[in-house]
């Protein structure tokens, strides 16, 4: 194997690896978002638990106060009942007091009712917020994950930047560009072998002429389909 190709190897190998720690970096703001949305999708359920929970205590206090207007109200028909002398008078109020009467049971029918979806209620709300807490923990310690990786890739990704000037050295200026641009172009496969007569990059036969080329170890061949470079494997 010639030398160049050799080197050109060793830095391939090591811009991958380079490339999939950037990769993963790129997708942590991603799984951050994924995150955020599973908590803020507990957030909501509970909150409308919550806010069921706080329409029917609002509701109850309302029919408590409707039923005692009502009976306020039976108590002044029932004065003026015994105020008046004509009849008329008293069997319009009496009917006004038994119309009354009726709205009273009508809206403790409705407060059972509520009683009754306050109680059905307990056990959902009671299931959310410990969903939300179990849920809230999950993504904290996947948060702290997150973090921990992030710190690590980043240190990862100066270790390989730094050392990758080293990597370069005794490749011709030419080369190394022609290197960066197809691995740049060819995410980021830049040499591939050619084997019984294909090459592993793009899969297309190449000449038999291509095959002795690269036999010949004479210079750096590329792939007349794709460009890349080409090598045999040892």
């Amino acid at each position: 194997m010639l030398p160049s190709v050799e080197k050109l190897l060793i830095l391939q190998d090591r811009d991958q690896k380079l490339r999939a720690v950037l990769t993963e970096l790129a997708a942590l703001p991603g799984e951050k978002a994924a995150r955020d949305r599973e908590l803020k999708a507990a957030d909501v359920r509970l909150e409308a638990a919550r806010e069921r929970q706080k329409e029917i205590e609002i509701e109850r206090k309302k029919l408590e106060v409707d039923v005692k207007a009502k009976q306020d109200q039976i108590s002044r028909y029932k004065n003026q009942q015994l105020e008046t002398r004509k009849n008329e008078e008293f069997s319009a109020l009496r009917h006004e007091i038994e119309m009354a009467e009726k709205s009273i049971v009508e809206i403790e029918d409705r407060e059972l009712l509520l009683m009754e979806d306050a109680e059905s209620l307990k056990p959902s709300l009671q299931a959310a917020q410990e969903a939300h807490i179990a849920e809230k923990r999950k993504v904290e310690t996947h948060m702290a994950s997150l973090i921990s990786r992030k710190e690590n890739l980043e240190t990862r990704q100066k270790e390989l930047e730094s050392e990758r000037p080293t990597f370069t050295e005794g490749i011709e200026e030419d080369l190394l560009d022609r290197y960066n641009r197809l691995f740049k172009s060819k995410n980021g496969i830049a040499l591939v072998t050619v084997e019984h007569g294909v090459c592993a990059g793009c899969n297309m036969q190449v000449t038999h002429q291509t095959i002795l080329e690269v036999r010949g170890e004479k210079g750096i061949i590329g792939c007349p389909q794709c460009g890349r470079i080409l090598y045999e494997p040892q």
